[in-house]
């Protein structure tokens, strides 16, 4: 026992010896600045780059065996056909290693790191290629030949040594003017991170420890030059905890702060703070952000009502790395006087991603809105439209699905409620289910704005200017109405009802809209509503999939009051009745010009007790019957009209030609049968009336007037769409009375004198 304790007791001198000698004798005999070359040599040969070690290694060993290094001034070279500039430089960066602890209890003790004026130089090319990409390949990618065959695979005891990390302790890390700048040629813009420092405390495996990052961040746009489009500050402070052992990072109290300022921002500034504790489990593939606040301000410093704009968000958010689910609880995210509420939640994000959540709106003011974001609405008719909105949705979804199965929104008096869906984002199908409370176009109607007059050149100027011809105005006749290649992507069916619905002044009720789309087809099919005591049912299809867009018209109006019709939409009640109108009509072409022009089909009409203002058939018999005798023409009190108890027609259209030749009308004073056409690609109608009169022209004994009863009278109206004239041939009525009144005296004289033989000779 005694010998034993002998051989123990040498043994621990010898080693201390050793360890003494050691520290003593390798600084001296050993020094490492003679090594730098071959550092250098084997740097080239490895990465074909230049090293180059300007300052002295210092390499110093002490009791109880630690280890000490000291770098000077470092550099290595860039990639080849990059800039001249280094890859990498450093002014120096000392270290301290304690190698005891970790022979004696598994422990690995690191001094503080110092690192000074670190400058790193990224480069992407115009070719995508970096600057770094030379030094990221593996040695296999680099030519190594060992067959598969030789490689040693990793064992269950290499899994199980592995996972027996020893633990850290290192004492700080200090980073001090570090630049690091990254160019992307092919997107012509250059980020730089200047005056970098990182501050990181004693750093002991699960206890905290304080971490502090600060950076000046330049963006610049190279294509504008020189001058950052974006330069400001960043900082982040935190007191991780990190144990390696377990794989467990957590990061409480984590501040971000962000202070921008540049013409690329919104406003031309932005300060952004972001707060959480942060904890990933590695075991479980866990990743959690509690008590997140994301507070931005000043986002839109110079279009914000009140020069700023403070946005939060505040939320939980959990990835579970290892089941591949992300949960994102109690998000509330406020900004510009909105409110967004909502959950989100997502799994098998690495296969066939799954997600589904919610989200809330809450009560807030378009105008307001739009205002804030430098983009204010144009003027409206209705000064309080899209005062108020709001929006609550449910939905779910794939990586290539989208559905909504719970949608309500609100706008000012408009509610909405439904469900909708986008299937395959690639080429996209649209389905909807709609239900709107009411909806009242004119309410969003744009208000009349007059055109402000240019001011006049002054007289001074007028001779120096050069003349230059206006741009010719686009003409409405010839815009295209159809949106063609959107039209013929469309691919949909979907159901929108509206109670009450509102365009142009016309009211329609319970309307019904079944809108299809598919391979350039697009129907309305149909659109039915209720419309002034009566019905339309309108069936529309617009064809697209030829080089010029189809359109084809069906529709049904069934006792429609079409004077209170126009009483809504014009103001007035030119026409009265209640119409029952059935039109098939086909065109072609994608202009106002066109569509009229080529369009071909046919309209039966029916309208019953109605009256058309304006035009007075009477008043214009009793005038031209006083004009014939050469009297003064009667006046009338009464309102001008004709009224009718029936008018009905059918009318063929050809090439936009509308040709009538069976119109009738029957009122209790006269009878009406037409024959004509209207011109509406030249704007022009020629028309033919046969009125035969069922009463008197007199309005009283007093007034002038020839009783005219069972009489035909021609009555023409014709002229451009916009200056119509109105004639009765009262005349041809006199000479067909004085020729059959010449025919009977005449035949009667000749039957005095030559008896019956005679009787009826004469015929004019």
């Amino acid at each position: 026992m005694t010998k034993l304790l002998k051989i123990l007791l040498w043994t621990m001198v010898s080693l201390v010896l050793v360890i003494v000698l050691a520290s003593v004798l390798i600084p001296i005999l050993v020094d490492p600045n003679d090594y730098k070359e071959e550092i250098a040599q084997q740097v080239q040969a490895k990465t074909g780059r230049t090293l180059t070690i300007e300052g002295d290694i210092d390499l110093s060993i002490s009791l109880p065996l630690s280890v000490s290094l000291e770098l000077g001034k470092i550099e290595l070279s860039n990639a080849k056909g990059f800039a001249d500039k280094p890859f990498a430089r450093m002014q120096g960066a000392s270290i301290f290693v304690s190698i005891m602890p970790l022979i004696t209890a598994n422990r690995l003790d690191v001094g503080e790191i110092k690192l000074a004026g670190m400058e790193l130089n990224l480069i992407k090319n115009k070719q995508g290629v970096t600057n770094w990409a030379d030094l990221s390949s593996s040695p296999a990618e680099q030519g190594d030949s060992s067959p598969a065959s030789e490689q040693t695979p990793a064992t269950k005891e290499d899994t199980s040594e592995s996972s027996s990390m020893p633990a850290i302790n290192v004492a700080g890390l200090t980073i001090t003017d570090a630049i690091i700048n990254w160019t992307d040629e092919q997107a012509n813009q250059q980020v730089s991170l200047s005056k970098s420092n990182i501050n990181i405390s004693e750093l002991i495996e699960d206890k905290p420890f304080n971490f502090k990052i600060s950076t000046h961040i330049q963006v610049v746009d190279l294509t504008q030059g020189s001058q950052p489009a974006i330069m400001g500050d960043f900082s982040l402070e935190t007191k991780p905890t990190i144990s390696l052992s377990k794989q467990l990072f957590q990061l409480p109290g984590t501040q971000l702060a962000l202070d921008l300022k540049g013409k690329m921002l919104p406003g031309g500034s932005n300060k952004t703070t972001l707060t959480g504790d942060i904890t990933f489990d590695g075991n479980t593939q866990k990743l959690s952000i509690d008590k997140m606040a994301l507070t931005s301000i000043d986002l839109t410093a110079d279009i914000a009502p009140d020069g700023q704009n403070t946005t939060t968000l505040i939320g939980n958010i959990q990835f579970d790395g290892k089941a591949q689910k992300l949960d994102i609880n109690d998000m509330k995210l406020t900004s510009l006087d909105m409110v967004i509420n909502g959950l989100f939640h997502a799994e098998k994000l690495n296969s066939s991603p799954e997600f589904s959540g919610q989200v809330s709106i809450d009560q807030f003011s378009p105008q307001k809105l739009a205002a804030s974001l430098g983009s204010a609405l144009p003027k409206m008719k209705e000064a309080k439209a899209l005062n108020s909105a709001d929006v609550k949705m449910t939905f779910k979804g794939t990586k290539d699905t989208v559905t909504i199965s719970s949608l309500e929104a609100n706008l000012d008096d408009t509610s909405l409620k439904g469900t909708a869906s986008i299937k395959n984002f690639k080429a996209p199908y649209y389905g909807f289910d709609l239900t709107l409370n009411q909806l009242n176009l004119d309410y969003y109607a744009l208000a009349n704005q007059e055109q402000a007059q240019p001011a006049a050149t002054p007289a001074s100027t007028q001779s120096n200017s050069k003349k230059t011809t206006p741009p010719k105005p686009t003409s409405s006749e010839n815009a295209p109405i159809f949106p063609v290649e959107m039209l013929r992507k469309l691919n949909l069916n979907g159901k929108l009802a509206i109670a009450q619905f509102i365009a142009g002044g016309a009211k329609m009720k319970n309307v019904v809209i079944v809108l299809k789309g598919k391979n350039g087809l697009v129907q309305l099919a149909p659109l039915k509503a209720n419309l002034y005591s009566g019905s339309i049912n309108l069936n529309t299809d617009i064809d697209v999939r030829g080089k010029t867009p189809k359109l084809k018209i069906i529709n049904e109006l069934t006792n429609v009051q079409i004077g209170d019709l126009l009483q809504d939409t014009t103001g007035s009640q030119e026409f009265t009745g209640a119409a029952n109108i059935k039109a098939n009509i086909t065109t072609l072409g994608n202009d106002k010009n066109r569509l009229v022009k080529n369009s071909n089909g046919k309209v039966n009409l029916l309208v019953t007790n109605g009256k058309i203002k304006k035009l007075d058939i009477l008043n214009t018999l009793r005038k031209a019957d006083a004009l014939l005798k050469g009297k003064v023409a009667p006046t009338s009190a009464q309102e001008k009209n004709t009224e009718f108890t029936e008018l009905k027609g059918t009318f063929n259209v050809k090439n936009g030609v509308v040709q009538n030749n069976d119109l009738t009308s029957k009122s209790p004073v006269m009878e009406l049968t037409g024959t004509g056409y209207a011109d509406f690609p030249k704007e022009y109608l020629d028309y033919t009336l046969s009125v035969k009169l069922l009463n008197s022209l007199k309005i009283d004994d007093d007034s002038q007037g020839t009783d005219y009863k069972s009489k035909e009278i021609p009555y023409t109206i014709k002229g451009k769409f916009s200056d119509l004239s109105e004639q009765a041939n009262i005349s041809k009525v006199l000479e067909q009375e004085v020729k059959k009144s010449v025919e009977k005296k005449l035949n009667k004289k000749l039957e005095e004198k030559f008896g019956d033989k005679f009787k009826g000779l004469l015929k004019f």
